[in-house]
């Protein structure tokens, strides 16, 4: 009996091993090449970081723009050179949420490296933003993927304590963000 119940399931076990293996190799390969690609992309998109002019822009944009200008002339009213660091550092963030609208960068890579910086660019430039939009008198798609980026990036968890509690709990913050509980309760 015991003979004829291994002659019978081992093939079977077998059978779905052979399929297993070569299914999970070929998830792994596809995470894997996805990964290459946000790694050019993050080389990319972080060697802004090397320039000092592209800081002291960001700073500028964060805290002098809106003391030393007023937003009643949208970004259009801005003088050139506060025009100029605003539209460096504002459609920086606007191409890297491009990039994560369209999937060709992976978000749970970037946000949480950028969190900080997204928000503040976005709380300096947003009454800009909203001005423009008036003055353009449009559907108001003028930076909103920057502004959704914002929003989603306000999302995450603030620092990294949150993110060491969440995986000590057994949570990861991409987990609760994308399917709202842990994987151990699904």
């Amino acid at each position: 009996m015991v003979k004829t119940f291994l002659v019978n399931v081992l093939p079977v076990i077998i059978a779905v091993i052979a399929i297993a293996v070569p299914t999970w190799l070929g998830v792994r390969q596809t995470r894997i090449s996805r990964h290459a690609n946000n790694i050019q992309a993050m080389i990319n998109l972080l060697a802004e970081f090397r320039s000092a002019g592209f800081h002291d822009q960001h700073d500028y944009v964060c805290a002098r723009l809106q003391q030393e200008h007023a937003a009643d002339g949208g970004v259009r009213g801005l003088p050139y050179d506060a025009k100029a660091a605003f539209c460096n550092v504002v459609y920086y963030y606007q191409s890297l949420a491009n990039l994560t609208v369209f999937k060709i960068v992976d978000e749970e890579i970037f946000l949480p490296l950028l969190r900080y910086r997204i928000v503040s660019v976005w709380q300096a430039a947003r009454p800009y933003v909203e001005r423009e939009r008036e003055l353009r008198g449009s559907d108001g798609s003028y930076l909103s993927a920057f502004e959704e980026l914002a929003r989603r990036t306000g999302d995450l968890p603030h620092n990294l304590q949150d993110r060491i509690a969440d995986s000590r709990s057994g949570r990861q913050w991409w987990t609760r963000r994308r399917w709202g509980r842990s994987r151990r309760t699904a």
